[in-house]
């Protein structure tokens, strides 16, 4: 299981440079199911096992059912049609990207993913941070991908989620987790500058 809380903007660009279709969104969810072949994107509201999940976690995550997207058993599940429908292609492609890391997580390091990741989960330093840090980087590069760029709004929202109570405070070190996301998306432009050539600019 992981979770993936969603905010409006999130220092997203409004305008991708590379527009999503339904066939992309498609071939992406055929390139996960030829590893894990139970993908599907599946609904919290149809799901009477999500609905007792967010009954027991509402004391200290009341959004669960409404604004968390959860990977369980194989499955993305959202919180509702009205909350998808509500989002862009875009937004969903980059959603899968991440989930698919932890999709391939799970399927590689069967059993330690989801006790590394779960059952160290209380609160302040865990394991978890290793498995967020490892789909939020694929997170960074999609943002390159689609917008041409990593905005600073995005790395303050990629910092909140590792420091704040979105993931109970897994890595409580705002100042280490910043220069940690700097470097990566330096990283990163340093990669597609090789292959593309220079960029228009940072924001």
């Amino acid at each position: 299981m992981s979770e993936q809380p969603h905010t409006k903007n999130a220092g997203v660009t409004s305008h991708p440079r590379r527009v999503i279709s339904d066939a992309d969104i498609n071939n992406l969810l055929h390139e996960l199911r030829l590893i894990v072949p139970s993908v599907a994107l599946c609904f919290k509201t149809d799901s009477r096992l999500q609905q007792a999940i967010g009954a027991l976690v509402r004391p200290f995550n009341p959004t669960y059912l409404t604004e968390y997207t959860t990977v369980m058993n194989g499955k993305i599940w959202l919180p509702s049609r009205d909350f998808l429908r509500s989002k862009s292609h875009e937004w969903l492609y980059a959603l899968i990207r991440h989930e698919g890391v932890h999709l391939r997580d799970m399927k590689r390091f069967p059993g330690i993913f989801q006790l590394s990741y779960l059952l160290l989960l209380p609160c302040g330093l865990t394991f978890r941070a290793y498995w967020e840090w490892r789909a939020y980087k694929v997170s960074l590069q999609t943002q390159v991908e689609l917008y041409g760029m990593i905005s600073d709004q995005y790395l303050e929202h990629l910092a909140e989620r590792f420091t704040g109570p979105s993931y109970l405070f897994m890595w409580p070190f705002p100042r280490h987790i910043r220069r940690v996301l700097q470097r990566e998306r330096e990283r990163i432009y340093q990669r597609m500058h090789r292959v593309s050539g220079p960029r228009s600019g940072r924001e």
